[in-house]
């Protein structure tokens, strides 16, 4: 008991310090607030992913990780603020997405059209990974530069998909799973030694539907022919040289070269601001009239919280969202509620639930605008579905409107461990989802039986939201996977852009003109730094979902945690199947 009290009280220590010194670091950052000069640069880190929301977690209290969102508003700021000269951003690798990225390029574009500057740096587009996205980004502004020893890679676009039937087979561990229908590719990857017809049918419409995109996006912004820009991928990595006797870059040069020349652009005394220090100062340009809801359904779709699973990622917690919906919908001041997905699926009943809550926002006469990230798939497209209007990126990977279930049979490799297993049971099907055995003829059929009624609701959901006839709804249908453009042809979504194009429909439903200023106000609202303390004291901090996330560590997860998650999938599943693209 000595030592349970004396490590108890080193906690509580610990704890008290936290606090204190975070108490201290927030002290010392209002007394340093950034002001704003007569000159500005906004300064862009676009080397790392941006995060669709403001995670909330104790991370942020010691680094921030600058989002989407911010990055849209700093832009959608700077464009009106006479202060604000220009843009210099900093590439590297592909670590945004696709549909992010074309977010980005509309308002690079919209940024440029007021008068200002755009200037892109990297010392390698791509480098020992794709550039593909990154580069597409890049060609939106009106100069680019490429260091002298850098690399151009915008090798084209591939899939890579994973199959691990052979490795489960000499663990002894038999995968028995349902699926409705042909091109509902997630358990295959378990089932399969590769891929079937429907599913490389599938992959290589969805790699030439994106290839296309990039290279129209590359051809208009650089004002190319389209060939040229082919041709140029078929020789991709190019060498600087290459790339700017080929008019891909307008300048090789240095990383402070790029700097200081984008500061004399920009005049006298200018400084170069990051969009969340800009923003401290100047101000959100959604932040004053009516409230417009946003709320966000990112990650694995899940029962419960939302949080950052041990396998890291983000779940997107059924319990978390319905609160926000029904906060918002009960909020008098809140005119409309903008919803943003990024989603490969994952429960059906916790998706329904969210779906359930969105319907009941809009019979108590708040408008929903759906808007798709880089993915709202299955079960995310799926939640999209109880909006009045759903937005897509044209990458947005949508659709795949079918269902899996099943699980893992363990009975082999318990074998080989010399583990040995019995039981008593007091019903037919008691032990369906025990992990020792396969399914049995009576499970199978239970099994087949919740199965087609889910995707017959599925169905039947699509149908009446997307005001198609039941065959109409099954032909877009049978798992298959779509980019935003594709699924606009087909009538899954309504309108091609990214948030800023949602907000205009948001704004429109709410009876207001499209361009009125609206405060984004997003549900749930960040937690305080006292919130935060408090959660990790209290063993929300999440410390294995972290310990995940190290940097070492995530191209191995990025390329396994599809499998892994799905270890951890209870009961009947709307997912997307893996995939890794541009590997």
């Amino acid at each position: 008991m000595a030592i349970v009290r004396f490590f108890v009280r080193l906690f509580a220590l610990i704890g008290l310090l936290l606090v204190a010194g975070a108490v201290t670091v927030a002290v010392l950052v209002v007394r340093h607030e950034p002001t704003l000069p007569d000159a500005v640069v906004l300064d862009l880190d676009l080397t790392k992913p941006l995060a669709e929301s403001d995670s909330g977690k104790i991370g942020s209290l010691f680094e921030h990780h600058t989002t989407l969102r911010e990055v849209l508003d700093a832009l959608d700021g700077g464009r009106r603020d006479p202060r604000v000269k220009g843009v210099l951003a900093r590439f590297g690798d592909d670590s945004i997405g696709f549909a992010q990225t074309q977010e980005l390029r509309t308002a690079i574009e919209r940024f440029r059209a007021s008068g200002r500057f755009a200037v892109a740096f990297a010392e390698e587009y791509g480098g020992a990974g794709a550039g593909n996205r990154s580069y597409l980004l890049a060609s939106a502004f009106d100069e680019v530069w490429l260091q002298p020893m850098g690399t151009l890679g915008i090798t084209g676009l591939s899939a890579e998909l994973p199959f691990a039937r052979g490795a489960l087979d000499q663990l002894g561990v038999q995968p028995d799973f349902a699926q409705r229908e042909q091109y509902k590719s997630f358990a295959e990857t378990f089932t399969k030694s590769g891929m079937t017809p429907a599913n490389r049918e599938m992959m290589e419409a969805l790699v030439t539907d994106l290839g296309n995109q990039l290279v129209d996006g590359i051809a208009k912004s650089r004002r190319l022919a389209p060939a040229m820009v082919r041709a140029a991928i078929d020789k991709a990595p190019l060498l600087s040289k290459e790339a700017l006797d080929q008019k891909f870059v307008d300048r090789l040069g240095y990383a402070d070269e790029a700097r200081d020349e984008a500061l004399k652009r920009a005049g006298a005394g200018a400084e170069a601001m990051e969009p969340a220090d800009y923003l401290s100062v100047a101000g959100s340009p959604n932040g004053k009239g009516p409230t417009i809801a946003l709320i966000h359904a990112v990650g694995t779709i899940t029962g419960g919280e939302s949080g950052k699973p041990a396998l890291g990622g983000t779940s997107a917690g059924s319990e978390t969202i319905v609160d926000a919906i029904e906060e918002a919908a009960d909020d008098p001041d809140v005119r409309a509620i903008l919803f943003r997905i990024d989603s490969g699926g994952g429960a059906v009943s916790a998706s329904e639930a969210i779906r359930r809550a969105l319907v009941r926002a809009r019979q108590s006469g708040k408008p929903v605008v759906a808007s798709m990230g880089d993915t709202a798939a299955s079960g995310g497209y799926w939640i999209a579905l109880a909006a009045d209007r759903i937005v897509a990126s044209p990458a947005t990977i949508t659709g795949s409107i079918g269902v899996v279930a099943g699980k893992f049979a363990i009975g082999g490799l318990s074998d080989k461990l010399g583990i040995q297993w019995d039981r008593v049971q007091g019903g037919r099907n008691a032990g369906m989802w025990s992990p020792l055995r396969p399914f049995d003829d009576s499970e199978t059929e239970r099994l087949n039986a919740i199965i087609d009624d889910t995707y017959a609701n599925f169905l039947q959901r699509v149908a009446e939201a997307r005001h198609m006839t039941p065959e109409q709804a099954r032909g877009v249908a049978k798992g298959r996977v779509w980019t935003g453009a594709q699924a606009r042809e087909l009538g899954l979504v309504d309108d091609l852009g990214g948030q800023e194009q949602a907000l205009t429909l948001a704004r429109t439903a709410a009876g207001l003109s499209p361009d009125a200023p609206v405060t984004l106000a997003p549900y749930p609202p960040p937690k305080s730094m006292t919130d935060q303390l408090l959660d990790l004291m209290s063993g929300k901090g999440e410390f294995v979902g972290a310990l995940a996330a190290v940097s070492e560590l995530r191209p191995l997860l990025a390329h396994l945690r599809p499998l892994l998650a799905a270890t951890q999938a209870d009961g009947v599943q709307a997912r997307m199947p893996a995939m890794t693209l541009e590997r």
